[in-house]
Parts: structure tokens; sequence; C-alpha cells
């Protein structure tokens, strides 16, 4: 799924800013939390309040 971040995220060194897209996936089926991977190749994770879906896996 492709999702934009509705807040600035700060992981250690790397920060990741609102409205910024990253190709993300879910943690668990169930779940709203996801993890993509910061341009220096950190993974980061992101909860539901934190970012919109822009697209899924099913979008064609």
């Amino acid at each position: 799924m492709r999702i934009k971040l509705t807040q600035d995220l700060v992981c250690g060194n790397e920060t990741c800013l609102t409205g910024e897209e990253y190709e993300a996936v879910l943690i668990l089926p169930r779940s709203t939390t996801v993890e993509f991977v910061a341009d220096s190749g950190k993974k980061i994770r992101a909860f539901n309040y934190e970012y919109v879906t822009v697209s899924s896996a099913t979008d064609t």
C-alpha cells in the first residue's frame, strides 16, 4: 500500500516529513500500524493517526 504521512516522524537521526509518500506494509493483517523504509534504508513504523492511505494493493 502507498501511504502519505500526516505528521512528521522522528526516529533517531531519521526525520520523515508530513506529506511524504512511502510504500508500506501492514505489521499484522488486522493491525493499522504500517512499516516502511525511509530514504536512508531504515525501517520505520507509523500508526494509523500518522498516515493516510493513498492506494492499496487492491487498487488498479
